[in-house]
């Protein structure tokens, strides 16, 4: 639960979040987990992991240039791009690539 709906890079599945995790994520940590999460709401009956991986792609998407491409690295709290740089290396191509995969595999109408 962050105020922009991206998630944190690090999350302790018993703990939560750990005491004095960054604020900054790449890309890739937040705009990968349509298919994983869709198929995990798909297994269990509860979209909460669909939606919660929805509303983070729609942020970043939300968030990319006047010439359509996101940057490098995000601050989640704020929304704000931390590392503007783009390009289809690590971190930014995985986006791209689950933008893809979650338009062939995942509904998305809904």
């Amino acid at each position: 639960n962050t105020p922009t709906g991206l998630p944190y890079g690090t999350t302790n599945l018993l703990y939560g979040v750990p005491k004095g995790e960054t604020t900054v994520t790449g890309t890739a940590g937040c705009g990968t987990f349509l298919l994983e999460f869709g198929m995990l709401s798909r297994l269990t009956g509860d979209p909460t992991f669909e939606h919660a991986a929805r509303r983070a792609l729609k942020v970043l998407f939300e968030s990319r240039s006047k010439i359509d491409l996101v940057g490098n690295h995000i601050d989640i709290s704020r929304g704000e791009w931390i590392f503007r740089e783009a390009g289809i290396g690590g971190n930014v191509d995985s986006y791209y690539e689950y933008l893809l995969k979650g338009g062939l595999c995942v509904d998305t109408t809904a």
